[in-house]
């Protein structure tokens, strides 16, 4: 807006500009607007970063599973540790340890070569199957006299092909640990002529972990490596695969390995024979972190507000901003956000059914200056003494009176308070049972079984045997292989497979609508006959007396129901009135759904800076209108001033002109 020119009778530049300093009054007043406006986005900016980070703690105060834990002390560290889950108590236990978990160990005979050939190279099957030695005589030399031998349904039995590629103490060694059947194969030196054994280790220990080896082919080879508690036995056993044996206070326990499970929601790891005593108490101190994080947080939290809504000490005159106060002094949208967050406080939890109601009564209460302060020993005795209310009063939770309905979870707007559950249809699982009894001859020709199991599909091979099997072990070997499939297992899948006078079911360990079971291949027909298959079906009910939508086990409450989004398990029991099923958010959850009305995708305070947003906007648009009409007055203005500057020269030119000849005339 300045000009260059300033000849002539007046400063045509000085006086342009000391009226355009006038002229721009407006927009310094728009300036200072758009200042004002820019720092109410930065102190929001603040606001929800502190509103963000007092919500996150929320999460931890709010985790149900934090007030349900236990520490687990041994007092013999050496002999026993424990950790403690889902389900477990407090308490005190006795336990002893007599005998730890192995895995049984086989060793064969020695040879003078680990490359060189053993047997013809004629294709050999070897295959391995798991179970329980039990009974007979054990000889110093590692066979068993008088022994039997009972197959583990639950362990697949898993073949390997010994030929001309791999008929060395080398290759057998490397074809068993590429098949990984649940054996580790090892070749150990004993020092001997004929030093290289093989060596044969279970992957699991336990007593139904022990090994019987089949093999069918070259004679060098079964000579090596077969097998048989019960009968030939070419390897030496130089481990026995034995249980875990334990006394938990005055009840004797086995299991497959050290980790013993026997005291529900304890898992003991044994480490040694021994005795120790396992102390389960309360682990408060995860919930003692969270609530003293949470009343940090509200304090910081407290501390932002208050600095943003300082009120101004003095203010400057005409173009200049406030001094001394707040960017967001006396802000509607942040006094209700404070107002809200504090009346929570004082507000009871709805739907609670214990003996807390409000947060003063664990401690934590508000001091003269606006802040939390928080009585660690009330919230010390509170978890010590109440612990579940403490749990209902802070963090979302769920009961039932049904022991066989287990509260599974809520939705973020599930309504809280009591709702009856009645059952109209139980879960099932799906099923496919034969129509005639299994033939008992397995040959290559009617081996080979397709299934399809609550939709992943895969085959098995059941083992050929020169004599017929017995209706209940064949459908030993049947469930051994399903379950031991590696496309089974991997997806969770388990079967059941049972007979009835020879005619074989077979039923899916899932419960609902997805569990089907549908068998083809050349073992079908052998094994079925003709086929009638069942699919599961999924639980039917109502709760609190709306249709509730069942899969599998699970019913949840409909939407815009009383009881929208909540989740029960039903494990069993009857048909009809299940008990009811209780809800409550808690503080954590009220906090949560306040936070997201303030800083959620919709919230308060986008709506805010939306609105300033547009504010400042309005406020460039404005300049720039201005802007462009004050170029056009300082043009004007100068174009004026110019044109009078030069009236004014000329008028000075013809005074002087005048006076020259006034003088000449006086002077004559």
């Amino acid at each position: 807006m300045s000009v260059t020119a300033t000849t002539g009778a007046i400063d045509v530049n000085s006086i342009v500009s000391q009226l355009m300093t006038v002229e721009a009054q407006p927009l310094q007043l728009l300036q200072i607007k758009e200042a004002s406006y820019t720092a109410k986005l930065t102190a929001y900016g603040s606001l929800s970063g502190a509103l963000s980070a007092f919500q996150s703690t929320l999460t931890s105060l709010g985790d149900s599973s934090k007030f349900n834990t236990l520490s687990a002390t041994a007092s013999d560290s050496t002999v026993l540790s424990a950790s403690a889950g889902a389900g477990a108590s407090a308490g005190n236990y006795n336990i002893s340890i007599s005998q730890l978990a192995q895995a049984q160990s086989l060793a064969a005979a020695g040879r003078a070569s680990t490359t060189a050939t053993i047997g013809s190279g004629a294709a050999t099957t070897v295959t391995f199957e798991f179970g329980s030695i039990t009974g007979g005589t054990l000889g110093t030399d590692g066979t068993y006299s008088g022994a039997s031998f009972t197959e583990d349904g639950t362990k697949g039995a898993g073949t390997i092909t010994i030929d001309s590629s791999n008929n060395s103490l080398q290759g057998i060694k490397d074809a068993i640990n590429k098949a990984g059947l649940g054996v580790t194969a090892s070749i150990v030196s004993d020092g001997s002529t004929s030093p290289n054994r093989l060596v044969l280790t279970s992957t699991t220990t336990g007593q139904t972990s022990s090994m019987k080896i089949q093999v069918s082919g070259d004679a060098d080879i079964q000579n090596l490596l077969a097998y048989d508690p019960t009968g030939t036995q070419n390897l030496s056993q130089k481990i026995v695969g034995q249980d875990a044996k334990a006394n938990l206070s005055g009840i004797d326990v086995t299991s497959p390995t050290n980790d013993i499970t026997g005291i529900p929601g304890v898992t003991v790891t044994a480490t040694k024979i021994g005795t120790s005593s396992l102390n389960l108490s309360a682990d408060t101190s995860s919930v003692t972190t969270s609530v003293n994080a949470f009343v940090k947080a509200y304090n910081d939290l407290n501390t932002t507000i208050t600095g943003l809504m300082q009120p101004g000490t003095q203010s400057g005159g005409l173009g200049t901003a406030p001094t001394g106060g707040g960017p967001l002094v006396g802000d509607a949208t942040t006094r209700n956000i404070q107002n809200s967050i504090r009346k929570i406080f004082t507000t009871n939890v709805p739907g609670l059914n214990g003996s807390l109601t409000n947060m003063s009564q664990i401690g934590i209460t508000f001091q003269d200056d606006g802040t939390l302060a928080l009585d660690s020993s009330k919230l010390a005795t509170a978890l010590k003494n109440t612990p579940g209310d403490v749990q209902k009063l802070l963090a979302s939770s769920g009961s039932t009176t049904d022991s066989l309905v287990k509260f599974v979870s809520a939705g973020n707007t599930s309504p809280v308070g009591s709702n009856a559950i009645n059952i109209t249809a139980l879960a099932t699982q799906g099923s496919v049972v034969g129509s005639t009894a299994a033939g008992l001859s397995i040959n290559s020709g009617n081996n080979t079984l397709n299934l399809t199991i609550n939709g992943t599909t895969a085959s098995i091979n059941l083992t050929p045997s020169g004599t017929p099997y017995t209706a209940s072990s064949l459908a030993t070997q049947l469930q051994s292989l399903i379950n031991g499939n590696s496309t089974f297992s991997g997806a969770g899948i388990n079967v059941s497979v049972s007979q009835n006078n020879g005619v074989f079911t077979i039923t899916s360990n899932k419960y609902g609508s997805a569990s089907k079971v549908s068998v083809s291949g050349s073992a079908a027909t052998n094994l079925f006959g003709t086929t009638t298959e069942t699919a599961g079906t999924d639980v039917q009910g109502t709760i609190g007396g709306a249709p509730a939508a069942g899969s599998g086990t699970t019913l949840t409450g409909a939407d815009g129901g009383p009881a929208a989004g909540i989740k029960v398990d039903i494990t069993g029991g009857v048909i009809g009135d299940r008990g009811t099923v209780n809800y409550s958010s808690g503080y954590a959850s009220m906090f949560s759904s306040l936070m997201d009305t303030y800083i959620g995708t919709n919230g308060a305070i986008k709506s805010a800076n939306d609105s300033i947003n547009a504010s400042i906007k309005s406020i460039n648009k404005a300049s720039d209108d201005l802007n462009t009409q004050l170029a056009a007055t300082q043009k004007r203005l100068t174009a004026q001033y110019t044109a009078l500057n030069v009236s004014l020269s000329s008028m000075q030119t013809t005074s002087n002109f005048l006076t020259q000849q006034l003088a000449k005339i006086a002077a004559n």
